[in-house]
């Protein structure tokens, strides 16, 4: 996983344990893309005391992830969801190109589609 990508899917997960200094100056860092330079100007500090803040907080977020696992879990569910729906996409197809009668047909589609529909609410919740 792209590492600016993890580090804000950690701060989605773990950013409310973080006291408010670190969540602005670690927002600021990842999702305005500011440098440490930046990041010095903008809070009133050095360039390396930036850069230790930055380092500590992704160590921080990263125990909070060893000892919880949220992101793994997350990573897990999302990839059994793309299995579940590439299933369906293929019981679709498999179901147009068959001989079925046309209203078993369409019984089955509704249900596909409330496997669907159902596992995505499912997941959006997570």
């Amino acid at each position: 996983m792209e590492e600016r990508l993890r580090q804000s899917l950690l701060y989605d997960f773990y950013g409310e344990l973080l006291t408010d200094h670190q969540k602005s100056v670690f927002s600021a860092a990842i999702f305005d893309d500011m440098s440490y330079s930046e990041l010095a100007e903008e809070f009133d500090c050095s360039r390396q005391a930036a850069f230790d803040l930055i380092r500590r907080i992704n160590k921080k977020l990263e125990g909070y992830e060893e000892r919880l696992g949220l992101l793994e879990r997350f990573t897990v569910a999302q990839g059994k969801m793309n299995e579940l729906k590439a299933s369906v996409i293929e019981m679709n197809d498999t179901l147009e190109n068959s001989e079925i009668d046309k209203s078993i047909k369409n019984n089955l589609n509704s249900h596909l589609r409330e496997i669907t529909n159902l596992s995505s609410e499912i997941f959006d919740k997570f």
